[in-house]
């Protein structure tokens, strides 16, 4: 005989004694069935739980047990996932619990499988082959990098109009297509239809018309990357749920030019989409040994390649004559109190500890290599303010990447 509560009883179980309220009053008697009606009784009586014979105790408790079980297994899942950062940190504190809660709402749970140490001989001397093939080689957006260059100085000059960014837009169809395209969209929620580039300009405003023009010509160039290596949905839902987590703490810490910071998550993992494409076993050999060793795939890269995706990241938007403010929030996200100007690399960096522990989608592995607090305490954003632009993160996450998704 086992004493069940309430909540866990179902329709057909039979008592296993006489139950009665907190004055003694018989309420049901032993062996008597239980249906719904009942139990409603028993709540009325502040009944809290109740005798029942141990084989009958069946679904419900099966069910609250598995229910325990996969918790658990998702608990252990995140802790894993934050194997080297202290969990007790406010500003860690919402993201571990938030990342429980949509893991199991979501059935997010992934094994990560046995340990093997990382053989000592297991380097990778990429470093040099690396930078001379990213500064020197034909490594360029599908449209001409002019065009991102003079989408910057109109977004810079206080005096251009819609008209000046609609007139460089024009100079590639597919681009203007697919802008008319997001405008439309349920993402921003226009009434009327928006059938002019200067229409669209003036409603969406130039930096965010840059900002997309810029991450259409991103997301095309490394649409095509070998399905066995990544997978460019989980990528893109990563990338996507990064910058709008990214654009949301920005707004809350005040940091200005949010639509930067929304590109900024968008990218920051651009460096390890160029090592996917022109060094697709290498980058095999790490995401591999990730998995074995559950070493994070960043540790991985510095140690074993010589090069991280952050610097190589460097080198393409210099290439690439992205901002200077953009490249620093980009390069810096795995380590913002190095750089001169920590608050949008730190912005960055949360967001994208936050996307990896939620399952967000992945950029290649899913061990989060470190915190930095440093660059967190300077934004003032208090734990609570970061459980809410979680939950709007999640709330959107689904409509941005869809749209990312058809470009």
């Amino acid at each position: 005989m086992l004493l069940v509560a309430l909540d866990q009883l179902r329709d057909g179980v039979v008592l296993g004694e006489d139950v009665r309220d907190t004055n003694g009053r018989l309420l049901l008697t032993k062996g008597q069935q239980i249906d719904a009606n009942q139990i409603r009784l028993l709540k009325i009586w502040g009944v809290p739980e109740v005798p029942i014979q141990e084989q009958d105790q069946g679904i419900a408790k099966d069910k609250g047990d598995k229910e325990e079980a996969d918790r658990l297994k998702i608990e252990r899942t995140v802790q894993t996932i934050f194997q080297h950062i202290d969990t007790a940190h406010p500003a860690i504190q919402p993201i571990f619990k938030a990342a429980v809660e949509h893991r199991c709402q979501k059935g997010l749970f992934v094994d990560l499988g046995p340990r093997q140490r990382l053989p000592e001989d297991f380097k990778l001397d990429l470093y040099n082959g690396m930078k001379t093939q990213i500064q020197f080689s034909e490594v360029h957006l599908p449209e001409s990098p002019e065009i991102i260059i003079e989408f910057n100085k109109i977004v810079d000059d206080p005096m251009s109009s819609a008209n000046d960014i609609a007139a460089v837009v024009s100079r590639s169809p597919s681009l203007a297509a697919l802008l008319l395209k997001i405008a439309n969209s349920a993402a921003y929620g226009f009434v009327s239809k928006i059938d002019t580039l200067s229409r669209a300009v003036a409603l969406l405003g130039t930096r965010e018309v840059g900002v997309l023009a810029m991450v259409i010509s991103s997301v095309q160039f490394f649409r095509d990357l070998p399905k066995d290596l990544i997978d460019m949905a989980t990528f893109l839902r990563h990338s996507v749920a990064c910058g709008l987590l990214s654009r949301i703490l920005g707004a809350q810490a005040r940091v200005p030019h949010t639509e930067r910071l929304f590109l900024a998550g968008l990218l920051h993992d651009i460096g390890r989409l160029v090592w996917y494409r022109y060094f697709p076993e290498q980058a095999k050999l790490v995401l591999n040994m990730a998995k074995t060793t559950g070493l994070s795939v960043f540790e991985l890269e510095t140690e074993c390649m010589g090069i991280n995706h952050t610097q190589i990241a460097g080198y393409l938007l210099k290439k690439w004559k992205f901002p200077e403010s953009l490249e620093n929030a980009i390069v810096y996200h795995h380590c913002p109190s190095r750089s001169h100007e920590p608050a949008e690399p730190s912005i960055v960096h949360v967001a994208d500890i936050a996307v990896n522990a939620l399952g967000l989608g992945h950029s290649g592995g899913h061990i989060i290599p470190h915190f930095d607090p440093r660059g967190w305490y300077q934004l003032g954003i208090a734990p609570g303010a970061l459980k809410t632009a979680i939950d709007q993160t999640v709330q959107q996450v689904d409509i941005m990447t869809e749209l990312f998704t058809g470009l």
